[in-house]
């Protein structure tokens, strides 16, 4: 049986991993910009802190907890300055979030750290809301905000 696979010369060898590096954006045009935000997430293995694990799907868990956010919120009443403080946030990053895919991007964007570090944060301010809406702390801040005590 004769083979009858045409030979296909191979391309030029791929640069020297050192001058990969440095030629990054240079190559970059070569892929879709989705696939690399794509690939330069699956491929973290760490976020250099103990005990924080990389989260490979960081985006999508930001998005449902400041949604989440969003949500329990609505428990405070439109007037607390805290509700208006964590509209205003959760509002921002949504924004951030679906605008933009790529990691290093949003992390620059939303200014809090890596994706995970944001998502640990996120879930504690979870708690604080509930605890604040369990509380009625907007009751407790209405009645320090007297005149001889002026919170402001």
């Amino acid at each position: 049986c004769d083979d009858v696979r045409q030979h296909v010369p191979p391309g030029p060898p791929p640069p020297p991993p050192a001058l990969r590096r440095t030629l990054g954006a240079a190559l970059a045009p070569r892929r879709p910009p989705a696939l690399l935000a794509r690939r330069a997430a699956t491929t973290k293995t760490t976020t250099g802190i103990v005990g924080l694990p990389v989260d490979p799907h960081a985006r999508e868990t930001l998005i449902a907890l400041n949604e989440q956010l969003l949500d329990e919120i609505k428990q405070v009443p439109e007037g607390a300055e805290y509700r208006k403080s964590v509209e205003a946030t959760c509002n921002y990053r949504l924004k951030c979030l679906r605008e933009n895919e790529d990691e290093a991007t949003l992390e620059e964007l939303i200014g809090m750290g890596q994706l995970e570090e944001l998502i640990e944060s996120q879930t504690e301010e979870l708690g604080v809301l509930r605890m604040y809406v369990a509380e009625e702390m907007w009751k407790v801040i209405a009645e320090l905000d007297t005149p001889e005590v002026k919170l402001d």
